[in-house]
């Protein structure tokens, strides 16, 4: 027996790849490797705390390959769909409400390495090696930033909203 369709579940995920769409295809500045800054990791962090792995996932990889591919970075949409879906999965999959402090700094160390370990081995097989070393630093920052903004954001909002709490869905 298959499961109802959750409307509102459908439009959460719909809204925030929109936003991460948006955020991602914002683009900040160019690093020297030729990739570029932006404010998506913001996005998925907020998307999957509040929300869960599911919408993080979905909406993660989802938001950033869209804004891959209209920004002339198509080959790397592919990659951006793993690696931002892992990131958004993983961070929903992995928040605990309970324990507040430990959780955030989890979070943020597994979805960082995520993002960073990700793009090596996609700039590997996409650059080579070395221009994938060249890009570890401009990751790191990007991912640091993204759950720097992201997690007080949404620490934010669910102090302004507080039934946000229950959109929180683990399955």
């Amino acid at each position: 027996m298959s499961k109802p369709v959750d409307i509102r579940r459908i439009t959460l995920t719909s809204l925030m790849s929109a936003l991460i769409f948006v955020l991602t295809r914002t683009q900040l500045s160019v690093t020297p490797t030729g990739g570029y800054i932006h404010l998506g990791d913001a996005g998925i962090i907020f998307a999957s705390l509040a929300f869960g792995p599911g919408v993080g996932l979905v909406a993660g990889g989802l938001g950033t390959a869209l804004a891959d591919i209209t920004s002339g970075y198509a080959q790397w949409a592919i990659f951006s769909l793993l690696v931002h879906g892992a990131q958004g999965g993983a961070v929903g999959q992995l928040f605990d409400e309970q324990r507040r402090l430990l959780s955030t700094i989890l979070v943020s160390a597994i979805s960082i390495a995520i993002v960073v370990g990700g793009y090596f081995v996609a700039g590997t097989i996409l650059e080579g090696s070395a221009i994938a070393l060249g890009s570890l630093l401009p990751n790191t920052l990007q991912a640091l930033g993204g759950s720097l903004l992201g997690i007080p954001l949404y620490f934010a909002v669910q102090r302004a909203y507080p039934p946000l709490r229950r959109y929180h869905q683990v399955r």
